[in-house]
Order: C-alpha cells, then sequence, then structure tokens
C-alpha cells in the first residue's frame, strides 16, 4: 500500500498528466492531419476533374468536323458530361461563360496556331478558364468541379 505522505502520488500524478497531455496533442495532430488530407484530397480531385474536362472538350473540338461548330460540340460534351440532358436557362448560363475558354481552346488547336504561338494561346485558354472558374464560385460560393460528383447509392447484393 501506499503511503499518502510518500513521494509516489505526486510522481504518479505527474506521470498521469504527462500522458493527458501526450494524449491532448496526438489528437490535435491527428484532427490538424486529417484537415490536410481532405484539402489535399479535394485540390487532387479538383485538379483531375479539370483535367478530364480539357481532355474530353479538346477531343471534342479536334474531331469536329467543321471548326465553326467545334465550340458547339463542346458545350454538348460537357452538357452531356453533366447530365443535362436539355439545359435549362442556369446550365445554359454556365454554357455560356464556358464559351470564352472552349473558344480560346479551340483557337489553341486550329492548325497553324502552334507554330504562331502556340504558348500565348495555351495560356490564353488556362487564363480563360480561371476566370469562368472564378465567376462560376463567386456566382454559386461552391466550385464548378463538384458539378463532376456523382453519388452513386448502394444497391443491394442479391444471390440468386
Amino acid at each position: 500500500m501506499i503511503d499518502s505522505e510518500s513521494p509516489a502520488p505526486a510522481l504518479i500524478a505527474g506521470f498521469v498528466q504527462a500522458a493527458e497531455t501526450a494524449r491532448q496533442a496526438e489528437d490535435a495532430y491527428r484532427k490538424e492531419a486529417a484537415a490536410r488530407i481532405a484539402t489535399l484530397a479535394g485540390a487532387r480531385a479538383t485538379a483531375f476533374r479539370r483535367l478530364n474536362l480539357v481532355r474530353s472538350v479538346a477531343t471534342a473540338i479536334a474531331e469536329a468536323e467543321e471548326p465553326e461548330k467545334a465550340v458547339a460540340r463542346a458545350r454538348f460534351v460537357i452538357a452531356q458530361t453533366l447530365g443535362w440532358e436539355e439545359p435549362g436557362p442556369r446550365q445554359a448560363l454556365v454554357l455560356d461563360r464556358l464559351s470564352p475558354f472552349l473558344e480560346a481552346l479551340s483557337a489553341s488547336l486550329a492548325p497553324g496556331a502552334a507554330a504562331a504561338d502556340g504558348n500565348a494561346a495555351e495560356s490564353g485558354a488556362a487564363a480563360a478558364l480561371r476566370r469562368f472558374e472564378d465567376w462560376y464560385r463567386a456566382e454559386t460560393g461552391s466550385e464548378f468541379y463538384a458539378l463532376f460528383e456523382r453519388y452513386m447509392p448502394e444497391t443491394p447484393r442479391v444471390d440468386f
């Protein structure tokens, strides 16, 4: 039995406090790490969604049979990707605001554009896309690429 006047209770109390401090520090670090991981995952998802968007519209523009219809084809591809079968006024506004980017991208993909000044055309498309993203964020309070998230409900598995 430990005597209440011995130094052991004070020693144990000090170790209890040290253990609690260490637990709190670990918990705080885990919260920070989880928040940082979530931020990085969001940035990664946005970067890949942006890449996939640009890749799909660049392909649509390049495959357009008539250059003057390339932007319309790219708008159609975006609407399809987002599940907008018949775009309403709000969706049409988004597509309209995306058009300067699509036009700049189309110009950069036009024959002879790379020879003239491909870097300027590409940076023009990138700047137009950034302007659109900024407009969308200011207009809606969310990121444009969040529209590409697809919730897939779990379906029950049935064995026969």
